[in-house]
């Protein structure tokens, strides 16, 4: 009989337990007087123009916020999502201390994980809930930076990327605490919308203040070749820039993170790869700030034009047609970058190992300034960087596996070599069967 009632007591103690928390789907126990919303939540993209972000399909659709004296503490939830044709997931929350993207970056508590496989195909533990404190109270958004495994697959060790999550708080519903009317939390919501558009404008100001300053002049990129005056094949080094030399800014109006910019675009010019083996190359991202360099090739052909082959790399990620590119431009004496010409010479394109293809055209000085710009699919949109060159490393001979610019001057000269030895076999066996014709009417 005691052990019956034993059992009755922890089935009902369990059966509480389960009703308590059937209708809330976070573990959180609230506090007297404290409110708890559950709130739709979507991950924008950071430009801010509602344009939802690649990492959109691992958040969960609500989120749960618990307003407190002292602010709020926010609950986001994250799942796995599919990407490239890989099973992404959430490795970390930073959150920016204040909107948008300006202050300290706080990192989010992980309440909870789940088990899946990682991308090598083994078992592993990612975040599911994830939590952090606000100071402020129904906040409209609030940037954050996202770091997905699959996109750093992708971009690189260091390719967290800034996002913003956005609450639709006309859309919210309190599970706890004193009824808010919808009025207020229209009113608050749209006071929150205020604010974040008008520190979004302060930051706008900051970010004009805090540019990165130029680095070079046009002048610099024109001086008078000194190394590849000779007709013939040299080497040189190169590597990536995520900012205009000429102007200290993005070109393509990515992240304001300039040493992610760097590190991914340097993965893609300069990437470390003894192997062939992808991981090795993304690996090298964790060094961000570290220029690496790696080989081009400059030719000088017989009409004193010169011509640069440069490799990229992580193509598998690329979009390569006559819309989407990739496209080349370079500096020109006038300050502008101009759309030049360019050959695709050389390909080689793997899944799941370094990829790259090489492109050749033409560049007006040996130390010249060039602008990349390819669509990179994950990310869904343009990617535009620098190449920079260092021209003290010029060293005769090619590139190994690069292809040459077949020189027109000599083909021309070669075809005129041989119409010239054609027209004077024919001469000569014109000139031959004419005397020999003369010959034979003497003898009659």
């Amino acid at each position: 009989m005691k052990r019956l009632i034993k059992k009755i007591i922890i089935i009902i103690t369990i059966a509480t337990f389960m009703l308590a928390f059937s209708d809330v789907k976070y573990t959180k126990i609230s506090l007297a007087n404290n409110k708890i919303y559950h709130v739709p939540v979507q991950l924008w993209h950071s430009e801010n123009s509602g344009k939802l972000s690649m990492g959109n399909n691992a958040l969960s659709s609500v989120a749960q916020v618990e307003e407190h004296a002292n602010g709020s503490t926010i609950t986001v939830e994250f799942i796995p999502m599919q990407f490239m044709n890989m099973n992404g997931h959430l490795e970390s929350l930073g959150v920016y201390n204040t909107p948008l993207f300006s202050g300290g970056i706080t990192q989010a508590s992980i309440i909870s994980t789940y088990q899946d496989y990682d991308l090598n195909g083994n078992l592993a533990n990612f975040p599911a809930l994830l939590q952090f404190s606000r100071s402020a109270q129904k906040e409209d958004k609030i940037g954050v930076t996202v770091s997905v495994d699959a996109m750093n697959q992708v971009l690189g060790a260091d390719g967290a990327q800034n996002a913003i999550l956005k609450f639709f708080w006309n859309n919210a519903t309190l599970v706890s605490g004193t009824e808010t009317s919808s009025e207020e939390v229209k009113e608050n919501s749209q006071n929150s919308e205020t604010k974040s558009e008008e520190t979004t404008e302060e930051q706008k100001s900051e970010n004009t203040t805090t540019e990165n300053k130029p680095t070079k002049k046009v002048e610099d990129f024109f001086k008078e070749d000194s190394r590849t005056k000779d007709v013939g094949l040299y080497n040189i080094d190169i590597t990536a820039a995520y900012l205009n030399p000429l102007t200290g800014q993005t070109a393509d109006g990515g992240t304001k993170n300039v040493e992610i910019g760097e590190g991914m675009s340097q993965g893609v010019i300069s990437p470390i790869n003894s192997k062939g083996n992808l991981s090795e190359v993304l690996e090298n991202q964790k060094n961000s700030g570290e220029k690496r360099w790696s080989k081009a090739q400059l030719q000088r052909t017989k009409d004193g034009k010169l011509y640069a082959t440069v490799r990229i790399h992580l193509m598998n990620w690329v979009t390569r047609n006559a819309e989407q590119g990739p496209f080349i431009k370079v500096l020109q004496e006038n300050g502008e970058y101009k759309l030049v010409e360019s050959k695709e010479t050389n390909v080689k394109i793997e899944q799941y190992k370094d990829s790259y293809a090489d492109y050749t055209f033409e560049v007006p000085k040996e130390n010249f300034s060039a602008m990349i710009q390819m669509y990179v699919e994950p990310m869904n949109r343009p990617v535009r960087f620098f190449v920079e060159v260092n021209p003290e490393t010029i060293t005769k001979g090619a590139v190994e596996g690069m292809h040459q610019v077949e020189d027109t001057q000599v083909a021309n000269k070669n075809i005129y070599l041989v119409i010239v030895s054609i027209l004077t076999i024919m001469l000569g066996v014109i000139s031959y069967f004419f005397i020999k014709k003369k010959k034979n009417k003497n003898r009659g």
